[in-house]
């Protein structure tokens, strides 16, 4: 199974100007999180002091990842990236030497 950091950045633009329906449609997204993390897709999340930034890892394959993240869209911008474990490395560096 494929693995992915995601590093996100709220587009705040994209929030409601009132404080109070922006932080309810904020707490709704915090409640997609969890439940991405419920379902396994998601592994781990984090985010960075000021609120409006941070990481998260997910499993599974690119569409996988892809509809997790087209869940927050417009109000969330990714970069992601697959990551390879140090096995996994390691048997590629065995391989080329061979």
């Amino acid at each position: 199974m494929a693995k992915y950091i995601l590093m996100w950045q709220m587009d705040t633009s994209k929030f409601p100007a009132d404080p109070k329906e922006a932080m309810a449609m904020n707490m709704k997204m915090l409640e997609t999180c969890k439940q991405i993390l419920k379902e396994g897709v998601g592994r781990d999340w984090g985010c960075f002091l000021g609120g409006d930034k941070g990481y998260a890892i997910g499993e599974g394959n690119a569409a996988d990842i892809a509809k997790s993240t087209w869940q927050f869209t417009p109000y969330t911008k990714f970069e992601v990236q697959q990551v390879l474990s140090v096995d996994e490395v390691i048997d590629i560096n065995k391989s080329m030497m061979q």
